[in-house]
């Protein structure tokens, strides 16, 4: 048997295919080897846990048998800015050094590159939110301990894995709103209008909008995990309100992004 050498052209390389697998390790290998990551998660968790816990120190004495749990809520409503910064910037800081059309080339799949973004993001979020809102509760119990009636194992699992879960979701928003704008400032500046400006608006309307407004304003739904303001929904249905809202947004997130040029 003889083999044709002079036939053959030459062999062209196999491109294995991208996979949301690829997309995944590029995420992850970007957002923990990013500086700005570790300072903005440490951020988080210096005012989730420290503010927190100076908040049930200061209170360590004046409960006279009231629910204590909601004393460290102060930290919790503080420190969602941090995650929401940091979702923005996961998206916003490929947009504003020109990499991302490097890493659509390199992964044109667009839908996939945002998905990995956003499972990469809420999975880092929930997890570091979760432990931080339950070292918070755990230090405010020890220190609060007999003072005023102890919270129940709802009231706890409630603040610490639905603060997790609510840590995770609004940087998810945070997160969409980024992929929508494609800009760190104003992106930023919308989460935080979105985060204050309901509960401000609220005091100066009507009673059904001020009813509406405070109902649904983030800080309500903030304090509702920590057993004060939930109203008739209660923490986990506010919790599902913000997850259908953060799909919402997700999902627009998803169509701008196959429908642009970058």
């Amino acid at each position: 048997m003889t083999i044709d050498l002079l036939s053959s052209g030459p062999v062209e390389p196999e491109v294995p295919r991208s996979r949301l697998s690829h997309a995944l390790a590029s995420e992850w290998t970007k957002i923990r080897s990013v500086q700005s990551t570790m300072w903005t998660l440490a951020a988080m968790f210096a005012l989730v846990l420290g503010l927190g816990l100076l908040g049930d120190s200061y209170e360590y004495g004046r409960v006279d048998g009231s629910p204590y749990l909601d004393d460290g809520l102060g930290g919790f409503i503080v420190g969602q800015i941090p995650v929401v910064a940091l979702g923005v910037l996961v998206v916003t800081s490929e947009y504003g050094t020109g990499m991302i059309r490097t890493t659509l080339t390199a992964f044109p799949r667009r839908a996939s590159l945002l998905a990995a973004k956003a499972l990469v993001f809420f999975s880092l979020a929930l997890v570091l939110g979760t432990v931080a809102t339950g070292l918070q509760v755990l230090g405010g119990m020890v220190i609060l301990s007999g003072q005023g009636s102890d919270p129940t194992s709802g009231q706890i699992v409630l603040a610490v894995l639905g603060g997790g879960l609510y840590l995770a979701l609004i940087g998810l928003f945070a997160l969409s709103v980024g992929a929508l704008l494609r800009h760190s400032a104003g992106a930023i500046s919308v989460m935080l209008g979105l985060l204050l400006l309901p509960f401000i608006l609220a005091l100066f309307m009507p009673t059904d909008w001020h009813n509406l407004l405070l109902t649904y304003s983030p800080i309500n739904m903030s304090a509702s995990l920590y057993g004060d303001g939930a109203g008739s929904l209660g923490g986990w249905g506010l919790l599902g309100v913000l997850a259908v809202a953060t799909a919402a947004v997700l999902t627009a997130a998803f169509t701008a992004l196959g429908r642009r040029d970058v």
